[in-house]
């Protein structure tokens, strides 16, 4: 069962929470959206399910980050255990490089868990850049083709790229679906889309206890991609590749192991201008959805839908979220 809730008393209510949490004033309204743009674009799973979780992890006794490397065109940092409230010092960064040399790349190590990439890539294009951003998922999940133990992670590609109407964003875990999936099923009661999770036996998982890995999409396709990411994330930065996770996939309610990411940014200014990419992008955009359907179908491009979606939502100020979810959200402001 959904209700519908204003998105000013969400915000209200997140940004509240994170102050007790003492988070900084500067880091808060970054957070705050990047869950509840999550739910916005109707990818719950990677919404405001996932933020009461996130502040049970507390980073105030944690060393802090170490920058492993600095260069006109790339940053590397050791974040020592942090994780999402320092990204955006990390796309700063990038966008800074990108400025001034077209290109700005960085990688984080050691790095806990960061729910939303294509919020980063976002990030990095309102900024005028075109950004793509990986991390690794968290742990082994994903099962090769031909067989059914976890190995790469889920290993999301995101990237945003600057139109004229603000960015398109794209965010895709390499799998099927998200390990996401299987802790909203569990806190839902429901069971899991089908054809899409092994158990422990090669069986295809319904009940998501049973859930022991995770198709990758479009079979081998994917599963090759989702390599490249796992190098990206982990052995390029110095981490080991397939990351053994404690329970398969993570659990926002324990502390997430070590993982990695890669950020890059383009800037389009010097190579065509920023406002005639932004024309072009528009341009293909629009032809795209005005393409002919197939019987019964209607055109779709990924990450277009999630932003109508968003902005349609922000424009009456209400969101529908599960019961469940909204409940958990209202206990945060109980001491």
């Amino acid at each position: 069962m959904t209700i519908t809730v204003s998105v000013h008393e969400l915000k209200t209510l997140m940004s509240e929470a994170l102050k007790r949490k003492e988070y900084h004033q500067y880091d808060i309204a970054f957070l705050v959206d990047m869950y509840l743009e999550g739910e916005l674009r109707g990818h719950s799973s990677h919404g405001l399910a996932a933020f009461p979780g996130f502040l049970k992890l507390d980073y105030r006794d944690l060393p802090q980050p170490e920058v492993l490397l600095e260069s006109d065109a790339f940053y590397a940092l050791d974040a020592k255990g942090h994780g999402q409230a320092m990204i955006r010092h990390v796309a700063d960064e990038v966008c800074q490089r990108a400025k001034s040399q077209v290109i700005g790349a960085a990688s984080i190590r050691n790095m806990d868990i960061w729910l939303r990439p294509g919020y980063v890539a976002s990030y990095i294009a309102k900024k005028g850049f075109i950004g793509i951003v990986v991390n690794d998922g968290a742990g082994e999940a994903v099962a090769p083709p031909g067989g059914y133990d976890p190995t790469v992670g889920t290993n999301p590609l995101a990237y945003a790229i600057p139109t004229e109407d603000g960015p398109l964003e794209v965010d895709m875990a390499t799998s099927k679906r998200a390990w996401g999936q299987v802790r909203l099923a569990k806190k839902l009661g429901t069971d899991l889309p089908v054809e899409t999770f092994y158990t422990s036996d090669g069986e295809v998982a319904v009940d998501p206890a049973e859930a022991y890995s995770v198709k990758s999409f479009g079979d081998y396709k994917g599963f090759a991609l989702g390599f490249l990411i796992e190098t990206l994330c982990r052995s390029l930065t110095g981490m080991g590749m397939l990351l053994e996770s404690s329970g398969v996939g993570g659990d926002y309610e324990k502390k997430f192991p070590e993982i990695g990411a890669f950020l890059l940014a383009v800037d389009p200014q010097d190579l065509v201008g920023l406002d005639r990419f932004k024309e072009e992008n528009s341009r293909a955009i629009k032809k795209i959805e005005a393409s002919a359907a197939l019987p019964g179908n209607s055109v779709r491009l990924p990450g277009a839908g999630g932003g109508k979606k968003m902005v349609g939502c922000l424009a009456k100020d209400e969101v529908e979220v599960p019961e469940q979810v909204w409940q958990d959200l209202q206990a945060l402001t109980v001491e």
